[in-house]
């Protein structure tokens, strides 16, 4: 009883969150779009709780199956949905280009969902699949496991965010874990870097191909790119937001946002006026405002069409 009341408990932080004017619409809205097509039959439901946290501020905190079960059997509560219980800073509710590390755990969920890794180690035992600074040699078999495990899941989540946000992910994860070292539970940053340029060019490597063989036999969508970087620079010159026009657009709003970002910060940068003008810090914060103002003028454009 007492872990179903914790689970209910929990729920309940997620949910509250997920009603308050304080939580970021956009953000959860492009996370949505990005979840239906890797769900089928019982839906999810994504929950948000802003936390001040300053380690492990961004998480995905996954829900026991056997608290659907015990929920049904106790109370006779019946989910029609399976929650996605999600985290991040609330220094970071306004700041679009800083929440793109909500696609990595959104790649966490879908991972414990399916039992994506879980399957590639059925399919691969850890040892067999050489990963980048790890000598396997000097480990206990429970060793072993442990780091397998832990930095698989690291990989699909960074991979997934790779898939829809691009390089905004990777600038994001540089920035936010710059050169951190390997440990039991992350892979060194720079390998992690690695594999997203892997996943972005194309370029054949024995993870991603594991990941993909693990998709096939659960009879899930392959990974590969679902954004397209639109130019934003008209509508950003003039302090505007950009008309998003489909799908790949407003998963790509994120690496074009973090592009001009990058471009109007370069001091010899010929554009923008109004940046030079306004100073380093209000021009960050009215980029990240742009970018979030085009998500929800996309947001009504699409709610209006479907009415």
């Amino acid at each position: 009883m007492g872990f179903l009341v914790d689970q209910i408990w929990t729920a309940s932080k997620f949910l509250s969150g997920s009603t308050s004017k304080r939580i970021p619409y956009e953000i959860v809205h492009c996370l949505k779009t990005a979840l239906a097509s890797w769900t089928t039959g019982k839906k999810a439901l994504i929950t948000t709780a802003l936390t001040q946290e300053k380690a492990y501020s961004f998480y995905f905190q996954g829900v026991n199956q056997d608290f659907y079960t015990l929920a049904k059997s106790i109370t006779g509560v019946q989910f029609n949905c399976e929650l996605v219980q999600i985290a991040f800073p609330q220094i970071y509710r306004h700041r679009p280009l800083l929440n793109v590390a909500l696609y990595h755990e959104l790649g966490h969920f879908l991972d414990f969902h399916h039992g994506i890794v879980n399957l590639s180690l059925l399919s691969i035992p850890g040892e067999q699949l050489p990963l980048p600074g790890i000598n396997f040699n000097d480990m206990t078999s429970d060793e072993r496991k442990i780091i397998a495990t832990s930095h698989r899941r690291e990989y699909f989540a960074d991979i997934f965010a790779a898939c829809y946000v691009g390089e905004a992910y990777k600038y994001f994860l540089d920035a936010f874990a710059k050169n951190h070292s390997g440990s039991w539970t992350h892979p060194a940053t720079n390998d992690r870097l690695d594999l997203i340029d892997s996943l972005l060019s194309g370029t054949d490597n024995a993870i991603i191909d594991l990941f993909q063989q693990s998709l096939a036999k659960l009879g899930i969508r392959k990974l590969g790119i679902n954004f397209a970087v639109p130019d934003v620079s008209t509508a950003f010159d003039n302090a505007r937001p950009y008309a998003i026009q489909n799908e790949a657009e407003l998963h790509g709003i994120f690496e074009a946002g973090t592009n001009y970002l990058k471009q109007v910060q370069i001091p010899t940068a010929s554009i923008n006026i109004w940046a030079k003008a306004v100073g380093e810090a209000s021009t960050e914060r009215i980029i990240n405002g742009l970018v979030e103002k085009s998500i929800r003028n996309s947001m009504i454009v699409d709610r209006w069409e479907t009415q």
